[in-house]
Parts: C-alpha cells; structure tokens; sequence
C-alpha cells in the first residue's frame, strides 16, 4: 500500500514538472521579424514609412493627441494591421487617447495612422507617445484620405 501512494505521488509530480514545462516553451515562443513587416498599402491607401522607433519590451502604452492646432482630425491606430484605436477625434497633449498592448513580434513591428478625415487643416498630424517601461519614445505621424502615415517599432 506504501509503495502504491509512493508510486502514484511521484507520477504526479513528473506528469506535473512535465505540463509546466511545456507550458512555458509555448508561452516563450515569440515570432521574430528581422525585417520590416509594413505592407506597402492598408485599405486602399500607400503607406508612407516615416522612421523606425527601438523599445526594450513587446508589452507597450500607447498615447496619441493632435500634433498641431485642434482641428477635428478623426483617426484610427493600428498595430500590425490590428485596430487600437477606432475613429477617434484628437485632442490635445492635455487630453491624450491611451491604451495599452503587446506587440505580437520580437523585431519588426509596425504602427500605422489611418485618418477618416483631414479636420479643418490637411494633413491629419498626430503625436504618438510609445512607453515601453523602460523608456519613452515620441514621434509624428501624419496621414491624409490617399496615404497612410507608419512607423517601424523595433523590439530587441
């Protein structure tokens, strides 16, 4: 009887050590791009790639406001093809959009402006703040109803 429980206590813990273990390589495993993944045009529109920006981490918050004088620029954010922010009216840097996500790839990445319309002064022109915990990127982006404006975020 001792060595029945003996027995199926250390099948237990071998069966657990073993889904743990497997648990973590899959939770690990991280796509890697080595180059830039911005398509050269998104719903109908060519992107314009305006840079590259590098972070420390894949987990990242995103902030935007209008960049210049507050106009009405309506714009939706995407990351990797994947909507952030939907039909959103700028403000300004008193009043930031911002929402939090995980870049799904190690490398290359990509964030993208798309503008539903050019407010009262064209091109639609957005600040985007990028802190990835260790650190804080900001740049501009500006976008108009025939491009798309873009940027390469790089994780290393």
């Amino acid at each position: 009887m001792k060595n029945n429980k003996l027995f199926f206590g250390l099948m237990f813990i071998i069966f657990s050590l073993t889904l743990i273990s497997c648990s973590k390589d899959e939770e690990e495993e991280v796509k890697r791009n080595d180059t830039s993944i911005i398509p050269t045009s998104f719903l109908g529109r060519t992107n314009e790639v305006l840079g590259s920006i590098y972070l420390e981490s894949r987990n990242i918050e995103i902030s935007v406001w209008d960049h210049g004088r507050i106009d009405g620029d309506i714009v939706s954010i995407y990351v990797n093809g994947r909507i952030i922010i939907d039909s959103y009216m700028l403000n300004g840097p008193s009043d930031k959009y911002t929402v939090s996500t995980t870049l799904e790839n190690k490398g290359y990445n990509y964030i993208l402006l798309y503008a539903h319309n050019e407010g009262d002064i064209s091109p639609n022109t957005a600040t985007i703040s990028i802190v990835d915990g260790v650190s804080t990127e900001v740049f501009t982006l500006d976008a108009n109803l025939v491009t798309n404006g873009t940027v390469d975020i790089v994780v290393d």
